[in-house]
């Protein structure tokens, strides 16, 4: 049993490393086709629940001990590192592989620790480019205003969308999409390949809220410190934006609560605090893709009941190859990106259920084709 779960754990990281040669990320990708060859890395990633061993674990669980101020040889690879020392990163002529092994060998008791008992939790803020036209158009579609529940909501960051500044390019059209609060120290810019964003407004709120098995307490350095340390290191501008968002966040009152919970099975019970003269809004980003198929199946079984007692948006983005067990209708202009994350609203009131794919977008927002206004 042990050896078919290195195998799994081998092809990940195969394929981890593949996306990352895709996506501009030469050292993960570089790390993680090491560890995939690598036995002992293997095993050292089995001392994570089943359900979190995937290649972010670990490599966010190393970029941790070197935040914190580990000192190594590897630290040299990384440009969140080199960068926020107030220097351009230089790449160094070592082995980033062979550095990255020997500081596994070196903390591997912490290292084992650290898998064994946390989570994934990126809170990317930059999949708000795709987050505010889709609850937007939610909000349109409602005629009310929206009580948002965000599931996996990690510190909350996503919940804080109309904090941040966006700016969003149509080169076609060589014009550009103002929304959201002008002068923010979180800019979201993205390229708009497909549809029209013109006339783009933030969605009224009644209320949001999050829910998450472990929520980020923002006031503590160590976790602020982790939501850094899943971000990617040959990304240094959305390790920089997510600390700003961070910063934003500290320095917002009263902002959004983020309750412990389940997210299918504390939904009904988080659901029940909305306000029942808005829509409720059920939201996840990147997060369904750590549920099995049978779980996700729950989720929509879940999310289903709350339709019979009130009406339900339910928005996601997600990887489609990572989520068998939810709906995604196909993209209405040409066969699929497999590198695209789609987003998803699916209406629900009673027994009627409609599910629209409104957009494809970067995994981390950096552009976004809008279908639903070519419809």
């Amino acid at each position: 049993m042990a050896e078919h779960a290195a195998v799994d754990l081998a092809q990940q990281f195969a394929l981890f490393a593949r996306y990352c040669e895709r996506d501009n990320a030469p050292l993960y990708g570089r790390l993680s086709a090491g560890i995939a060859d690598d036995k002992a890395l293997l095993r050292l990633v089995e001392a994570a629940p089943p359900a979190q061993r995937r290649p972010l674990l670990l490599l966010a669980a190393v970029h941790d001990l070197l935040l914190a101020g580990a000192e190594h040889p590897l630290a040299a690879h990384y440009p969140t590192l080199t960068a926020g020392r107030g220097r351009p990163h230089q790449p160094t002529a070592g082995d980033a592989f062979a550095d990255f092994a020997g500081f596994c060998r070196l903390h591997e008791e912490r290292l084992a620790e650290m898998l064994a008992t946390r989570a994934t939790q990126t809170n990317e803020v930059g999949r708000c480019t795709g987050l505010v036209p889709a609850l937007a158009e939610a909000a349109r579609r409602a005629a009310e205003p929206l009580s948002v529940l965000d599931l996996g909501s990690s510190a909350g960051l996503n919940l804080l969308f109309d904090r941040y500044d966006y700016a969003y390019h149509h080169p076609a059209s060589r014009t550009e999409v103002r929304v959201g609060e002008e002068g923010s120290a979180v800019r979201l810019e993205a390229e708009v390949r497909h549809g029209d964003l013109r006339g783009l407004g933030l969605p009224r709120l009644a209320q949001r809220a999050g829910l998450d098995l472990d929520p980020v307490d923002l006031d503590d350095p160590e976790r602020a410190r982790w939501l850094l340390a899943c971000q990617w290191p040959d990304h240094p501008e959305r390790f920089f934006r997510a600390a700003r968002a961070i910063e934003v966040a500290q320095a917002t009152p009263n902002r959004p609560r983020v309750r412990h919970g389940h997210m299918v099975d504390d939904l009904a019970e988080a659901a029940a605090a909305a306000p029942l003269d808005s829509r409720l809004c059920v939201l996840h980003t990147w997060v369904a893709a750590y549920l099995s198929p049978a779980e996700q199946g729950r989720l929509d079984a879940a999310v289903t009941d709350l339709a019979r007692g009130r009406p339900v948006s339910w928005l996601y983005a997600e990887q489609p190859y990572e989520v068998p067990g939810l709906e995604v209708p196909p993209p209405p202009d040409g066969p699929p990106d497999g590198a695209a994350t789609a987003v998803v609203l699916v209406e629900l009131d009673g027994d009627r259920r409609r599910a629209e794919r409104l957009a494809d977008m970067h995994p981390h927002g950096r552009w976004l084709r809008w279908w639903s206004a070519a419809r």
